[in-house]
């Protein structure tokens, strides 16, 4: 109790005070050499790592002791591509898929405004203790400068909305734009002087080159925002997928690449060029596949989202399964039935993006780790360790991945003085395993605790979801099939009745092996909540559930205790 009670202080008042520690006999992986430091010691005073030694730590001010015995420490990591106007959802980008007659464009913004702190608590129980918004509404810098304050979360740094010479219709329609179209040097300098009071903390330009529009053309004003970008002290970032593009914004000024390129393979020339200027360049690499995953209705179901990822916003990625041939919305009709051109497409797409990765990881570019977290598909937080693997398909030694995901990300943004590696003097966000990542990289996923500021965070108490997210991960877990996800949400007694008491199961076991037969068994289960009622913690929902070439409707009240699900009563009828 005295030890939930102090947690508990520590959380409410994290953005008041950083912690003073002491931790010792701790393995530091050394994120520069891609080596272990072992039996090091370290004094954090005011979230700061003001000693780190082999020698005992003089503990004068009797501050709080952590023995690290057998665990490793490593930096934060740094998610340098993310976007919080936008949820991940198949609703977020009706640019790309126009579904507002069926989720209002407004209701959806309204809901990444409500989804940010919760993004916080999933991002550092992951280990990502800093992100970088590259580009949005005004609003993003409310979510820096008010809701990261207020809240328990990671380093947020920002950018306004996007200089671009393109405006999707569709975003144009918004009072606060995450997209301005910029057309001429006055334009240019109108947005930056109105962004400039607002302190950004760099700039970004979606360079955008089409027969319409091509990159030569609109060159002059890329290369003016970076003039105003680089007096003002800020680095550039620009959205260049295209070699030529991607060429000019290094030649106009850009700091930061923060995609791949994706058109051509990249040449001993580009790779030299991206050295020269000391331009970082970020990959994601997992970002596009994800939009035709979401529209076919086959997302990848990663442990990893169906774990940490919000359950309401990863709920949308399988609304395409609720429709028939016959309700199917027009835009999402073409996806489906060329699954395997589309695919052929993207896995193509990919292995070009790997091959210019390992190219220039290669040849010394400084490579970081972005997600685009946001984009439809891709989640927040969660979508980190995905993109990690995809790098490691790419070529990428565990070294260099977190290397990527530390340092070389705190220098491509200017803050490797103060982040991405532990280091005396700098901040005190360090993540504990209890495994070693540079022998595995999936053991970024033994996280035991995470320190951020000095203030030290379990990971069992990061994430405290309501009943309904529970419920809703429960039913994510079953449309993916995942008997392990699925069975995670239940408690270790859980009891299951048919209404109104009779007995029907009792305990895991039972639960795992009748319902991994099922999942076997049945390729297309699919359940939709048709309405859904919370009372305390009882989530009352009306199921209709597909079962092989069969329906029922089912209501189903699950009561929730200690955050799982404890008990489950079922009352159903079939069409």
């Amino acid at each position: 109790m005295k030890y939930s009670l102090l947690l508990c202080m520590a959380l409410l008042s994290y953005c008041l005070t950083a912690q003073n520690l002491v931790i010792t006999n701790a393995t530091i992986v050394d994120v520069h050499t891609g080596k272990l430091i072992e039996k090091q010691n370290l004094l954090i005073e005011n979230g700061i790592i003001t000693t780190m030694s082999r020698k005992t730590v003089k503990n004068k001010n009797e501050y709080q002791v952590i023995d690290a015995s057998g665990k490793y420490l490593m930096p934060g990591m740094i998610d340098t591509h993310i976007h919080f106007f936008q949820t991940g959802s198949l609703y977020t980008r009706p640019d790309a898929m126009d579904m507002t007659d069926v989720v209002a464009y407004e209701d959806e913004l309204a809901f990444a405004e409500e989804l940010v702190n919760d993004s916080f608590k999933r991002y550092l129980r992951l280990g990502i203790t800093t992100v970088m918004d590259v580009g949005g509404p005004f609003s993003n810098f409310k979510v820096r400068d008010a809701m990261a304050t207020a809240n328990m979360s990671p380093n947020v740094y920002v950018t306004g909305p996007l200089f671009s010479p393109y405006q999707p219709e569709a975003l144009a329609k918004i009072d606060d734009v995450p997209i301005e179209k910029i057309t001429s040097i006055d334009d240019a300098t109108a947005l930056f002087n109105k962004m400039l009071p607002y302190k950004p903390d760099f700039i970004k330009i979606w360079y955008i080159a089409s027969p319409a529009i091509p990159a030569e053309k609109t060159y002059p004003i890329v290369q003016h925002i970076a003039q105003l970008a680089h007096d003002n002290n800020l680095k550039l970032a620009v959205h260049a997928t295209q070699l030529n593009t991607a060429t000019l914004a290094i030649k106009a000024g850009a700091d930061i690449l923060v995609h791949s390129v994706d058109d051509k393979e990249v040449t001993e020339e580009f790779a030299q060029l991206l050295k020269n200027n000391n331009v970082t360049y970020i990959p994601t690499l997992i970002v596009s596949k994800n939009y035709f995953t979401t529209f076919a209705g086959t997302p990848s179901n990663h442990p990893q989202d169906l774990n940490f990822a919000n359950p309401t916003t990863y709920r949308s990625l399988t609304d395409v399964q609720r429709y028939t041939k016959e309700t199917m919305p027009a835009v999402l009709q073409r996806f489906q039935g060329n699954t395997e051109a589309f695919l052929a497409y993207y896995d193509t797409n990919t292995a070009l993006m790997e091959k210019n990765l390992k190219f220039l990881q290669d040849r010394g570019v400084n490579i970081a780790t972005g997600t685009d977290a946001g984009n439809i598909g891709t989640m927040h937080a969660s979508s980190y360790i995905q993109e990690v693997e995809a790098m490691e398909r790419g070529g990428l030694t565990n070294a260099q991945l977190l290397k990527a995901a530390t340092i070389n990300a705190a220098q491509g943004f200017g803050l490797d003085a103060t982040l991405g590696s532990i280091t005396e003097g700098k901040i005190a966000d360090i993540i504990v395993l209890e495994k070693n990542p540079i022998t595995d990289i999936q053991h970024l996923n033994t996280i035991e605790s995470v320190i951020k500021d000095g203030t030290i965070l379990y990971a069992s108490d990061i994430i405290k979801e309501t009943p309904e997210q529970i419920v809703q991960r429960q039913v994510n877990a079953y449309n993916a099939r995942d008997i392990d996800a699925f069975v995670d949400t239940y408690a270790d007694n859980i009891e299951i009745f048919d209404f109104p008491n009779k007995p029907g199961m009792k305990g895991k076991e039972a639960l795992r092996s009748q319902f991994s037969t099922m999942f076997d068994r049945v390729p297309n289960l699919y359940c939709e909540i048709k309405n859904r009622i919370v009372l305390g913690n009882k989530v009352v929902d009306r199921e209709h559930v597909r079962f092989g070439d069969q329906y029922s409707d089912v209501i189903a009240i699950y009561e929730i205790q200690d955050g799982k699900i404890a008990k489950v009563t079922f009352l159903s009828g079939k069409e």
